[in-house]
């Protein structure tokens, strides 16, 4: 039979579970904030002339919409459950132990649900992250197939870890103990070098795109006001950090649990708000709507670019005139060339397009 850590002298269970529901509900009070935001980015979209509308249900990406209600709703869930379980724990409990009995009675549904909870947010973060390198890496499947092995490790990891709890014939134990050790700390360490492979691979992908718009840039004579630069490096800038913050503190939580710690509570349920912390932020800052261009990209490098205009990074259309402007352009001795440029805004996911004439620099 396996003896209950004794962490009185260190940081006793007790403390670890108070400290976790604040840590907890803190997370979550910045999570809320970012659902907000992330809510106007996936139902509404701007407009070029300005302002913006509600996104028709055909422009709506439902696949992210889905992911954005489950991981709000297992967030909200695992943060009320805390709160009942502390409750439960120093208010309801009247048996021999205390808080600490119940807090290491390992098979008590509390504590398996929140379980479940903590594998089910990660990997659903864990899916949105591979599905994004697959669409930025043109749909090739060659790209991310080491991610997505380490992701099914990482599932079946988490089985076998909820498993072994809901089994296990010696209830009073934590997370700390021999017997769920060594697969909550597996299911950690795999979380973590998945995620920091996949935010890499993105990083490169999307820093290669933008090196490509600017060739592009670089090659093209402004004839007018200057044109507005791509906003790539803002979504760099975004995926790295959001994926070096996750990362970083998944990687704290495999460290506490090496360590024996209990620290690893109050690390476990940052993480799990910071799931979908990190969704959202993503999501904001570079919206949902460059899977097309992408996609061109790898067509592009592959030398069989599409001969689609509209879902280019950056092109210049010439505008066609009718035949009677033209007989009018012809008798006057003069061409009259009008240019159109468009370019993406990353940032909002709308187009904007500028049009020059030949006539506004015949004026100056």
């Amino acid at each position: 039979m396996i003896a209950p850590r004794d962490d009185s002298d260190a940081f006793p269970i007790t403390a670890a579970q108070l400290t976790g529901l604040y840590f907890e509900t803190l997370a979550y009070g910045m999570y809320l904030v970012t659902c907000c935001f992330c809510a106007q980015t996936l139902f509404w979209i701007a407009q070029p002339g300005g302002g913006e509308r509600l996104r028709r249900r055909s422009e709506v990406q439902w696949m992210l919409v889905s992911v954005f209600c489950f991981i709000f709703v297992v967030s909200t869930f695992d943060d009320i459950i805390g709160m009942i379980h502390i409750i439960i724990a120093f208010v309801k409990y009247k048996g021999a132990g205390g808080p600490e009995e119940e807090f290491t009675n390992i098979r008590d549904w509390l504590n398996i649900v929140r379980t479940i909870d903590q594998a089910a947010n990660m990997i659903m973060g864990d899916f949105i992250l591979i599905y994004r390198c697959y669409v930025v890496y043109g749909r090739r499947w060659t790209v991310i197939t080491p991610s997505f092995m380490l992701y099914l490790t990482g599932i079946a990891t988490a089985v076998k870890l909820i498993v072994v709890q809901i089994t296990t014939s010696n209830t009073a134990i934590t997370l700390n103990s021999n017997v769920i050790k060594p697969w909550s700390s597996a299911f950690f360490a795999i979380n973590a070098a998945q995620n920091i492979l996949t935010t890499s691979l993105l990083v490169w992908r999307i820093w290669r795109v933008e090196r490509r718009n600017e060739k592009f840039r670089a090659g093209n004579i402004s004839l007018s006001a200057p044109i507005d630069q791509s906003r790539l490096r803002k979504v760099i800038r975004v995926v790295a950090e959001s994926g070096l913050a996750y990362s970083t503190l998944v990687f704290m939580t495999f460290v506490a649990d090496v360590c024996n710690s209990n620290t690893q509570y109050p690390f476990a349920t940052t993480v799990l708000q910071a799931t979908g912390i990190t969704f959202n932020v993503i999501i904001i800052r570079s919206t949902p709507r460059r899977e097309d261009e992408f996609t061109d990209f790898e067509k592009i490098e592959r030398g069989i670019a599409a001969q689609n205009p509209g879902r280019a990074f950056n092109t210049l259309q010439f505008r066609s005139h009718s035949t009677a402007d033209r007989r009018k352009v012809i008798e006057n001795g003069k061409i009259n060339i009008t240019i159109q440029h468009t370019t993406d805004r990353f940032d909002r996911g709308d187009t904007q397009v500028d049009g020059y004439s030949m006539d506004d620099f015949a004026a100056k």
